[in-house]
C-alpha cells in the first residue's frame, strides 16, 4: 500500500508538474504574441510611412518639371538663313519655354504608353525657326528631338521625312500651312501637339484635315496670360522689343489611339489642374460645330431693334470661346 501511495504520489507530483509547464508555456506564448503584434504594427506603421513617403516622392517627380522655370535659351540676336522658304516674314517667332512645360504632362503620358524613357520619347517638330525647341524639351527631359533646318514639304514629297512617335510644332501662320500640318498629321496616324490660334478648329476645312475618328482636347492658357512669342532680335526682358501674341492661341492636342482622350483629361484636372494656369474643356464641349459663330447684326438693323425695345441676342459663343465677364459687358453695352 505504501508504495502504491508513493506511486500515486509520484503520478499526482508529476501532473502538478505538467500543470506548472503547462502554464509558464502559456505565459511564454503569450508573451511571443504579444511581442509580435507589437511588431507587426510596427511594421506596418513603417510600410505606411514608407507608402506616404513614396506618394511623397511620386508626386514629386510627377510635378517636377514645373520647378523648371526656363532652358536657358535665348533668342538669338539675328534671324538665321532658312531652307524653308515658302513662309511670311512674320511666321519666324519662336514658342515660349511655357508653353512645352505646359504640355510635359502629355508628352510624359504618351512616352509611358509606348514603354519609352521621356529621353528615349521621338519627337518632330518639322517646322524650323532658331532651333530653340530643342533646348526647351532637353530642359524637360526629352532629348530625342529632331528639329533641323531642312524643308518640311520637300521631305513630305520624297518620302524621307524622320521616324518619330510624336509630332509637337508651332506652324507658320501665313498661307496654307495649317490645312497642310493637320493633313501630315491625319496621315502620320501619330501622337500630335500642334499650337494653332483659336480660329483654325472653326474652320471649314478643319474637321476634314484632322479625320472624323480624332478627338483633340484643347489646353487653352489663362486669357490674361497667353503665350508671347519671340522674333529673333528680341529679348524677353522686353528692352530691346516687345513679345508678339497675334492671336490666341492654344494647343490641340490628339492622342490617335495611344491614349483615351477623356481618361487623359480626367487624370490631367487631377493631378495637374492646380498647379497649373491652363484650363482643358470636355470634348463635348470643344466641338468645332459647336464653336462657330453667326454674323452680328449689322449697326442699322441693332439701331432697330434697340428702338423697338428688343434685346440684341447676339450668339456669345459656349465652351472655350465663351468668357462670361465678356458676355455680361456686350450684353449690358447692347441693351443701351
Amino acid at each position: 500500500m505504501k508504495k502504491r501511495r508513493e506511486r500515486d504520489g509520484d503520478a499526482s507530483g508529476d501532473r502538478g508538474g505538467d500543470v506548472s509547464t503547462s502554464t509558464r508555456t502559456s505565459d511564454d506564448v503569450g508573451a511571443r504574441w504579444k511581442a509580435r503584434d507589437g511588431d507587426t504594427r510596427k511594421s506596418n506603421g513603417e510600410m505606411k510611412r514608407r507608402g506616404s513617403s513614396s506618394k511623397a516622392a511620386k508626386r514629386a517627380k510627377v510635378l517636377a518639371h514645373l520647378s523648371v522655370k526656363t532652358s536657358g535659351r535665348v533668342t538669338p540676336a539675328s534671324k538665321g538663313g532658312l531652307a524653308f522658304g515658302d513662309v511670311d516674314e512674320a511666321d519666324h517667332c519662336e514658342t515660349p519655354f511655357r508653353a512645352y512645360r505646359d504640355v510635359e504632362p502629355f508628352l510624359f503620358a504618351i512616352a509611358k504608353a509606348l514603354k519609352r524613357e521621356k529621353k528615349d520619347l521621338r519627337i518632330y517638330d518639322p517646322y524650323y525657326c532658331e532651333g530653340s525647341m530643342v533646348e526647351h524639351l532637353r530642359a524637360l527631359g526629352f532629348e530625342s528631338v529632331y528639329n533641323r533646318n531642312e524643308d518640311f514639304y520637300e521631305k513630305v514629297a520624297t518620302k524621307t521625312t524622320p521616324d518619330f512617335d510624336v509630332l509637337v510644332t508651332n506652324p507658320p501662320y501665313s498661307g496654307d500651312h495649317f490645312k497642310r500640318i493637320l493633313t501630315f498629321c491625319r496621315d502620320s496616324n501619330k501622337p500630335w501637339l500642334l499650337l494653332l490660334p483659336n480660329f483654325v478648329c472653326r474652320k471649314s476645312y478643319y474637321e476634314e484635315c484632322v479625320g472624323e475618328r480624332a478627338k483633340p482636347l484643347f489646353l487653352i492658357p489663362d486669357s490674361t496670360k497667353p503665350y508671347r512669342y519671340w522674333a529673333p532680335g528680341r529679348n524677353e526682358d522686353g528692352v530691346r522689343a516687345k513679345g508678339t501674341t497675334p492671336f490666341e492661341t492654344f494647343w490641340y492636342i490628339e492622342f490617335s489611339g495611344t491614349l483615351d482622350p477623356e481618361a487623359q483629361r480626367a487624370w490631367w484636372l487631377k493631378k495637374y489642374k492646380a498647379h497649373s494656369t491652363c484650363d482643358i474643356p470636355a470634348l463635348d464641349e470643344a466641338l468645332p460645330q459647336q464653336q462657330r459663330l453667326q454674323k452680328r447684326p449689322n449697326p442699322a438693323v441693332r439701331a432697330a431693334m434697340r428702338a423697338e425695345g428688343k434685346v440684341i441676342d447676339r450668339p456669345l459663343g459656349r465652351g472655350i470661346y465663351f468668357d462670361p465677364d465678356k458676355a455680361k459687358k456686350q450684353q449690358k453695352k447692347e441693351r443701351f
